[in-house]
Parts: structure tokens; C-alpha cells; sequence
């Protein structure tokens, strides 16, 4: 395929205008003059933008029948309801729930996504029906299973005095899976989804948390990732509660530094979040070219914190953006979240983060987590995942600076086609391998059965108990803590 007469960005601050831009087997496989071409295999970029497309490193596709769930919520109270109201999902509610966020993301120029899923715990067939959905839809999808063996946050809530709690805090709505299963259910999938479509689909290992996962399941899933050469994703300090937890279980010391001392923390293995960080936490990452997935959209809604990403950025750890789940976000909107990744790093008096580097967190940035050499860029050899972009529309018309109208005033509307591995999957902002109609179906349909699991009467013991840790929590260390 040509995409004829096109400006290119290449990569932030490497705009080349009026090329032709040719793709041969998935990838970039020149940037030439502009010339004459015709044939099917020649697309008109003339008036439009190519860029590349944007990476969504971390989300939930299960909350998509879940959304405006627990407005005003703290993480933890918000995850009881999650949880005990989404009730099980079949292969076939993975399937339609990835196949809505590939959807939503595709729509929006974003052309790669790491889908870290859990709901109840996911089976083989599970695995198989989020992976259809991204091989169907024609998006380069990685997912990591989101797996638990245990909880450190219900040893924090005994630790801190609250009566009545069991071996986890949030009651899991069927039992966790055994970490040798899980680790076998995760290599079982590898071996059938792994590289398959002519390398666009990825499978990762994976574990919820530091703090609901054991040392056997972090280091099992590490070490499963490395040999079969994929890469793996965790939640990491996300908010106080997890932190407090963390240190109790570990004698004091941060998650991080256990991470490390596991052998864990490395380039092939991407942290969420990351809210609750020392220096020393980030001098580590640093030095272990860890990879850090920041979700401010998410941060913001469930009252986490705000991640130090000026920080990271300066100490040099690749930091990729995540719309997170859209229950946690209410959104797979990429645009906001790259925009959010910038503006909320603009106090008075503290480092900041610039247009560039927010897009380039949502581009190459976020690939870091994906482990696929050269995406997140257009340069000669790189994988042929482009969106392009009106340049008569609201956000680019009146572009004074074009990584800044990119972040700032882009809201994804302006996207007209997309590319992933040189298929055109968007054409003239209409899917090209899937029905809206029949996406928006099922979800709707998965969100009329999900209502019968709410249980406000059950639910609202769980949700004392969690807040009585939380306000224990906040007096131990001298705060006031504002209830849910």
C-alpha cells in the first residue's frame, strides 16, 4: 500500500510534508518525494496527517458493560462494587467486551493495546475469547491475564483493627485459581495466540498486584515471560492503601525494592500506575530500565494520587499511557488520556511534563510495554500501524504547534482512516472488519444482565469495613481521610 502525498510524522519533532508513504508486508517500507500513483493499492493522504498510531498500554476490557460505576469512590470501596456486582463472564462476554474496546480504540486512531484482564478469573477459554475479538477486529492486541493468589490489603485491615475480614478484603465472586494453574493456563495460551497473526497478537504473563500475589506467582510469571520471550504487566503502588500494605507485608520495604530483590523489575515487565513512589523507588526502575504505564484518567477518578511522571522522565524510565478500564476511566479514549498526562503535571512550582514527550509516552513510550521493536514510530522497518488524521478539522486547522494541537486539541474526531500492520481497519471513520451495531448489542445486552449481581444490602458491610481501613489508615499517619 501507498499512502500518496501525505505529511508525515515520523516520530514528535520529525515532520516531513507531502510524501508518499510506502508500506510492503506490515511494515514501513519507504518515505518517498510525492509522485503521481494510481491503483487500488494507492490511498489519497493529500489534506490528511499520518502519524503514528497511538499505544493504549493498559486497560480492563471486562468493566465495558460496568461504566459510571461508583461515581466519587476511592479504588478500593470502588472495586468491591466492580467485583461484586459484574457477576462471570463466558468466552463469549471476553469476546464482545474486547471486541468493544478494540472498537472504541480503533475509532480513535489507537492502534495497539495491552489488555491487563481479570473479572473472575479468567480461564483458557477466557484467554481465546479476548483473543479472537483482537484478531477479528484487526488491532495489534496484547493481553495479561490478571491473576491473585492472595491479599495483603485484608492483612493491613486485621492489622489496623477492623473486625470481620476474611482472607481477602474484597470477596472474589469464585476462588482465585492456584498459582501453578495459572501459570499453565498463561504458557497454554502463549503456545496457541502468541505471534500469531503474522506477529500482532501478543500474549503476556501477568499478576494483579504486588499486594494479591504471591512471591511464587510474581517470580512464576517473570520467569514464564522470559523464556518464552514476552513481556508481563502488574499493578504497582497505586494508592496509599497498597503502599501501607505492601510495606507491612514486607518489613517495611516498597514494593519496588521487592520487585527487585525477586529478581521481578526489568525492561520486560511493565508496572500501572506507579503512584506511590519514593525517589529511592524511582532511582531503582531507572537502573533496571523498568517500564512504568501511567493512567491519570483513572488516577484522578478513584481519588489514587498523582504519579510522579515528570520524575520518572527525568531519571529516564520509559513511561507509556493507559486509558485504564472503562469503568475505571469511563473511557478508551486515548487522546484524553495523552492530554491528561500533561495537564496534570502543571502545578507552580514543580517540573512538568511537555506536549512531545506526553505524545511520545503515548506512542513509542507505551510500545516499551508491548515489546515490539520499532512501533510507536514511522521510520523505515518500523511495524505499518498508522492513523491518519484530517488536517481540516477542529483540532489541526488552526495548529500553531503541532505536537501541542496534537495533545491538547485533538479529540480522535479528526481521525479518518487507520492502518495496523498495512490493513486499512478504519476507512473513512467506519470499521472494516466488524458491525458497531453488533458491538454496541452486546454490550448493552451484558450490561441489562450484569444489574441482577448488585446487592446494595450485601454489599454494604464489604464497604464498612473497607472504609474503617481507610479512616485507621488516615489516623495512623496523621490525616484526614474524606469518606466514600
Amino acid at each position: 500500500m501507498i499512502v500518496a502525498g501525505v505529511d508525515l510524522l515520523v516520530a514528535p519533532g520529525d515532520l516531513r510534508l507531502g510524501v508518499d508513504l510506502v508500506l510492503e508486508e506490515g511494515r514501513v517500507a519507504a518515505i518517498e518525494p510525492a509522485a503521481p500513483r494510481v491503483g487500488d493499492d494507492v490511498l489519497d493522504g493529500r489534506g490528511l496527517l499520518a502519524m503514528p498510531g497511538l499505544v493504549n498500554a493498559h486497560t480492563h476490557s471486562p468493566e465495558n458493560p460496568m461504566r459510571g460505576l461508583g461515581d466519587g469512590l476511592a479504588l478500593e470501596p470502588w472495586l468491591a462494587r466492580l467485583m461484586g456486582e459484574s457477576g462471570p463472564y463466558s468466552a463469549e462476554d471476553h469476546y464482545w467486551c474486547a471486541l468493544a474496546s478494540a472498537a472504541e480504540m480503533l475509532l480513535c486512531g489507537t492502534t495497539s493495546v495491552l489488555d491487563h484482564v481479570g473479572m473472575t478469573p479468567i480461564r483458557d477459554g477466557g484467554f481465546d475469547g479476548v483473543m479472537r475479538a483482537y484478531r477479528d477486529a484487526g488491532i495489534r492486541g496484547g493481553m495479561a491475564p490478571l491473576f491473585s493468589d492472595r491479599d495483603a490489603t485484608a492483612d493491613l485491615a486485621r492489622h489496623l483493627g477492623v473486625e470481620g475480614v476474611g482472607a481477602t478484603l474484597i470477596p472474589q465472586q469464585v476462588p482465585a485459581v492456584e498459582t501453578p494453574e495459572a501459570i499453565a493456563l498463561t504458557e497454554d495460551a502463549i503456545d496457541r495466540w502468541h505471534g500469531a497473526e503474522g506477529g500482532r497478537l501478543h500474549v503476556l504473563a501477568g499478576a494483579s498486584g504486588i499486594q494479591w500475589a504471591s512471591e511464587d506467582l510474581l517470580v512464576g510469571m517473570a520467569d514464564l515471560a522470559r523464556r518464552r520471550g514476552t513481556t508481563m504487566q502488574l499493578h504497582v503502588l497505586e494508592t496509599r492503601v497498597q503502599d501501607a500494605a505492601c510495606r507491612l507485608r514486607f518489613g517495611g520495604r516498597s514494593g519496588v525494592a521487592v520487585l527487585d530483590e525477586l529478581g521481578v523489575l526489568g525492561p520486560d515487565v511493565s508496572m500501572a500506575h506507579c503512584v506511590w513512589l519514593e525517589d529511592e523507588d524511582i532511582a531503582l526502575i531507572a537502573e533496571r530500565g523498568g517500564v512504568v504505564v501511567h493512567n491519570p484518567a483513572a488516577n484522578a477518578r478513584l481519588r489514587s494520587g498523582r504519579a510522579r511522571v515528570a520524575d520518572l522522565l527525568a531519571a529516564g524510565v520509559a513511561v507509556g499511557v493507559g486509558t485504564d478500564g472503562a469503568a475505571s476511566s469511563d473511557d478508551q479514549q486515548m487522546w484524553f488520556a495523552m492530554r491528561l498526562a500533561t495537564l496534570l503535571h502543571r502545578g507552580p512550582d514543580e517540573d512538568w511534563v511537555d506536549c512531545p514527550s506526553a505524545l511520545g509516552m503515548a506512542t513509542v513510550g507505551g510500545a516499551n510495554a508491548l515489546g515490539v521493536p520499532g512501533l510507536g514510530t514511522l521510520e523505515v522497518g518500523a511495524p505499518a500501524d498508522v492513523a491518519l488524521v484530517e488536517r481540516a478539522s477542529f483540532g489541526l486547522a488552526g495548529a500553531r504547534e503541532l505536537e501541542a494541537s496534537l495533545v491538547l486539541s485533538e479529540t480522535g474526531a479528526g481521525v479518518r482512516h487507520v492502518i495496523v500492520g498495512g490493513e486499512v481497519v478504519v476507512r473513512d471513520r467506519r470499521p472494516t472488519r466488524f458491525s458497531l451495531d453488533d458491538v454496541h448489542a452486546a454490550i448493552a445486552e451484558q450490561r441489562e444482565r450484569r444489574l441482577a449481581f448488585a446487592d446494595p444490602d450485601g454489599m454494604a458491610p464489604v464497604l464498612a469495613r473497607i472504609e474503617a481501613m481507610r479512616a485507621a489508615l488516615a489516623e495512623r499517619e496523621g490525616r484526614l481521610v474524606v469518606g466514600s
